[in-house]
């Protein structure tokens, strides 16, 4: 009898075994996904389980956001420099010329002598006098060099000579540094030749930046 016995225990304790084995692997197969998406940040959670047509809606509304930003950065840069511009306008105006109609094509320019007192009084210094210069270059009509260049800027540097020649001590403008006339005579002979001081200024930095030289003055 205990022989007969024998066979369908070992059988039951080697089906138990299979079920368990395979319920375990059932389990292991069904969480792993789980247990790997539960590790994924948010973000990722959000791509996997959204809609790739609203993603792309999304794309497009941060791109046509980027757009309008910059199209309003740029006109407000158009903003401040129309603003600057009416400013030195007005500084050329007030400074080169004299008359109560401004707007008069019969304006009368002032005199060296007169415009090198007003360089003075007004307490200009180099930053005001450059962007005259370069307001002055922006509305002619034709390339400026050392040989041919307009009344205005004729007046504007023999004035400024002018200045730079006084004393230091005997010049109450303490903002002019006395060397206008001369780096303003540089920047136009290097407009005769098409070239543009502020470029050449700029790659003497880079190339100082590199080889660490500085300058001579």
């Amino acid at each position: 009898m205990g022989r007969r016995l024998l066979f369908p225990v070992a059988f039951v304790v080697t089906a138990a075994s299979a079920l368990r084995f395979r319920a375990g692997t059932s389990r292991s197969s069904t969480t792993i996904p789980t247990i790997l998406k539960e590790q994924l940040s948010p973000g990722h959670k959000r791509m996997m389980e959204t809609d790739p047509l609203i993603l792309m809606n999304e794309a497009r509304a941060l791109r046509d956001q980027a757009s309008a930003l910059q199209a309003q950065l740029d006109q407000e840069k158009e903003e401040r420099l129309e603003k600057q511009r009416r400013k030195v306008d007005s500084l050329i105006d007030s400074l080169l010329f004299h008359g109560d109609n401004m707007q008069s094509k019969a304006q009368l320019m002032h005199t060296e002598e007169q415009l090198a007192g007003l360089l003075i009084s007004r307490r200009m210094n180099f930053e005001l006098v450059n962007q005259m210069f370069d307001r002055i270059v922006e509305q002619s009509n034709k390339t400026q060099s050392i040989d041919s260049c307009s009344p205005l800027l004729s007046l504007l540097l023999d004035a400024a000579c002018k200045v730079d020649c006084m004393e230091r001590e005997d010049n109450p403008n303490k903002r002019w540094n006395h060397r206008v006339e001369r780096d303003l005579r540089k920047k136009l002979f290097l407009l005769g030749y098409g070239i543009k001081i502020e470029d050449v200024e700029k790659d003497r930095r880079s190339s100082r930046s590199i080889t660490g030289e500085k300058d001579l003055f």
